[in-house]
């Protein structure tokens, strides 16, 4: 990974959290000084566009953008090599808490549960295996599509349910969708929002640590008014405006509420 790609995944990685971890999309007290323990959406249509957004988090970058990331690479893989080996700043004890808070949701998402549901649409009890990372991908692809575009979910589904011993004949697939919505959604969405912003606050944080000591060594004030930043090598035009954008939101940092997880919702799936 060189300088330029990891201003871009810093840069993309601070306005995706942002865009889905704020007042508008989140209830946050209006003290923001309060230490949060529980957080509920503002009504279905933010949670539906807070997890559409979750998915740029879980889901492979392109190789277009990012020449150097490796095969199923997705943007936590890539801030956990920023955090591993720092292009624009050596030292990597910047890193720590960016690497903390990456490590932890990297193990959050990996973890296996099991959930007894009844499928409405076929009437069978069954319970089913999967991981947090594709109870999101479900989750955030069904709020993303419609039915006419769910070909990838409806298989990834069936596969799930087969996989827990319940045959889905073809004439069946279709009904299943709704469970995405009534066991997934409802019941493992409401339940781990909290934990979800609690994530990705802290790894927000962590590369906002990170980026600001970036950010006082390489400031320069011209006159009352201006100012510029000390230009690391090898950066094309674009890469200078994305690294000047980088700094400007160390100089002006958006707001990000500290959340801690109440443990009564930490205990499911």
């Amino acid at each position: 990974m060189n300088i330029q790609e990891e201003i871009r995944i810093l840069n993309s990685s601070i306005e995706l959290i942002e865009n889905y971890v704020n007042y508008s999309i989140c209830c946050f007290p209006e003290d923001r000084t309060k230490l949060v323990n529980s957080v509920l959406p503002q009504d279905t249509t933010a949670k539906k566009y807070f997890f559409i957004l979750l998915l740029d988090v879980i889901a492979g970058v392109n190789k277009e953008i990012i020449s150097s990331k490796k095969d199923g690479d997705n943007l936590l893989d890539l801030l956990l090599k920023i955090s591993n080996s720092p292009q624009l700043d050596f030292n990597s004890n910047r890193t720590n808490e960016l690497k903390a808070s990456v490590e932890s949701f990297i193990f959050w998402l990996d973890q296996v549960f099991k959930y007894e549901i009844h499928s409405a649409g076929i009437g069978k009890e069954l319970t089913i295996t999967l991981t947090r990372k594709d109870a999101i991908y479900l989750i955030g692809n069904r709020c993303k599509h419609s039915i006419l575009r769910s070909s990838a979910i409806l298989k990834k589904l069936v596969g799930i349910y087969k996989a827990s011993g319940t045959e889905i004949t073809p004439a069946d697939e279709i009904m299943i969708l709704e469970d995405i919505d009534n066991w997934l959604f409802d019941d493992f969405g409401g339940y781990h929002f909290t934990k979800l912003c609690e994530l990705s606050a802290k790894v927000h944080i962590g590369i906002m640590h990170y980026i600001h000591a970036i950010y006082l060594q390489r400031f320069e004030r011209l006159d009352e008014i201006r100012y510029c930043y000390k230009l690391p090598e090898n950066l094309d035009e674009y890469g200078k405006f994305e690294y000047y954008e980088l700094l400007n939101k160390a100089r002006k940092p958006s707001f990000m509420p500290s959340i801690e997880t109440d443990k009564y919702l930490t205990h499911r799936y």
